[in-house]
């Protein structure tokens, strides 16, 4: 498959598919300075043709990945969890400045003009997916990675 100009994947029409224009429920892993996995819930999108995950800038996950930018997030099926999309890459973080991104989410996906569940003055990141690969089962119940 070829890549992009930043050096990754781009993301397949099955995937494109599978994630439907939602936001979608991911399970995102990173590395711990102690060298452990750190494996936390998140919601993913495709935004402007990109992988997306916005997040509180003080967290432990993006101090994780400022750390160390590898990223695996595993996306289930909401009807069928045996069905699902492992993107595996690298992580690029970005200021939401005036957590414009974070209210797009909200108005798009959540019907809301803001983001309704933090105040305003939280600070918030843009965590975009560059990955360098999608794992997707063949068939129900068969792991492929």
């Amino acid at each position: 498959m070829a890549r992009g100009m930043d050096n990754s994947v781009p993301i397949p029409e099955q995937v494109r598919e599978f994630l439907d224009g939602s936001l979608r429920i991911g399970y995102m892993a990173t590395t711990r300075p102690d060298g452990h996995l750190s494996v936390v819930p998140v919601g993913v999108m495709i935004h402007e043709d990109k992988l997306r995950i916005s997040s509180p800038s003080a967290t432990k996950k993006v101090r994780n990945l400022r750390s160390n930018p590898r990223i695996s997030v595993c996306v289930t099926d909401p009807e069928d969890p045996r069905h699902y999309v492992t993107i595996r890459g690298m992580a690029e973080i970005t200021d939401d400045t005036d957590r414009a991104f974070v209210d797009w989410m909200a108005r798009t996906h959540m019907g809301r003009a803001e983001y309704p569940y933090e105040p305003r003055r939280v600070r918030r990141v843009i965590i975009t997916i560059r990955p360098d690969r999608f794992v997707m089962p063949k068939v129900h119940g068969t792991d492929s990675n």
